[in-house]
């Protein structure tokens, strides 16, 4: 499945503007121009991964767009369920997508940080199914209205 730059904007709570400055500052974002949908589910993976970034982390994505860069080409085509059990090494200088469950540390000589892909990827399953199932209910034209028991309305054609 595909996603458009509304469901984008939606999913992630973020505004026009925020995702034209995004387009300009990550090259990877570019080549999704247009109303087609064209995000693949780990492209949404890692936007949600930077919106969070920039928004508990108050990072600039200018000043690290080549990184954020490196992880969109991680995530590009890969599924949720494989980026579920993933995690994100965000260093000074590189950025990498890890198993989560592996023993990999950080070199100690350089700050990095690390963010888990679970409770994105959980949280975006939520915001798509609460979506979908409101459009799958539809909406009612007329009111409930309460009817007699069967042995009423029986009672009444006799």
């Amino acid at each position: 499945m595909l996603y458009t730059q509304s469901q984008i904007r939606e999913l992630l709570s973020i505004s026009v503007d925020a995702l034209r400055t995004w387009r300009d500052a990550i090259p990877a974002l570019t080549a999704h121009k247009g109303h087609a949908p064209s995000f693949t589910p780990g492209d949404v993976v890692a936007m949600a991964i930077i919106a969070e970034l920039i928004k508990d982390f108050g990072m600039r994505v200018g000043t690290v767009g080549d990184r954020f860069d490196q992880l969109l080409n991680e995530c590009h085509g890969r599924s949720w369920l494989s980026l579920e059990a993933c995690a994100v090494l965000i260093g000074a200088e590189s950025i990498s997508l890890v198993d989560a469950g592996a023993p990999s540390r950080p070199s100690p000589d350089s700050s990095t940080l690390y963010v888990p892909c679970r409770q994105i990827v959980s949280r975006l399953r939520s915001a798509l199914t609460a979506n979908e199932a409101e459009l799958a209910q539809g909406y009612l034209q007329f009111p409930p209205t309460a009817i007699g028991s069967q042995t009423e309305r029986r009672g009444r054609r006799a």
